[in-house]
């Protein structure tokens, strides 16, 4: 059983490689609509093959939310996250940067999301990440000018690893 032999570098490239791929098939995307959860929160659903994932959020600013990975129905890894864009900031123009930050995908000690460093014009995306997919904490910020208009904070790893 897959679960048995964590945590390899195998198992860990293989949920790395997952999240990355459904990142770039979730909110890394424009285009991707999130659904009506029925509870006031959204909510988008992404599967592969074996694979499912889930990004959940409620709020609009702030918010927080959640991402769960599944594999073969079993619930392996989650991420919970809390985030907000400066008041008075158009938050549009800041998410349309994250998601272009995004794309970049982890560098660094980063394991999760975005690079540890991006910029483009004005904007500048930094990703502090300590520790590894099988337990981080990362802090996500956006600069204007330098100033910081957006901070978003995330907690995550592996899930059932013993039983």
């Amino acid at each position: 059983m897959w679960m048995q032999d964590l945590p390899s570098n195998k198992h860990m490239n293989e949920i790395k490689s997952q999240l990355r791929k459904f990142n770039l098939m979730g909110y890394a995307d424009s285009s991707v609509k999130y659904e009506d959860n029925g509870e006031g929160g959204k909510i988008l659903t992404r599967v592969d093959g074996s694979w499912k994932y889930e990004d959940e959020f409620y709020g609009g600013e702030p918010y927080s939310g959640n991402e769960t990975l599944w594999l073969d129905g079993k619930d392996v890894f989650r991420c919970v996250y809390w985030g907000k864009v400066a008041e008075g900031i158009n938050f549009s123009d800041i998410y349309n940067f994250l998601r272009i930050a995004l794309k970049q995908g982890p560098t660094g000690s980063c394991v999760h999301r975005g690079p540890e460093k991006y910029s483009e014009k004005n904007l500048t995306y930094t990703n502090e990440c300590n520790g590894t997919i099988e337990e981080f904490i990362q802090i996500e910020r956006i600069y204007l000018d330098e100033k910081e208009v957006y901070l978003a904070h995330f907690v995550g790893g592996l899930i059932n690893v013993r039983k």
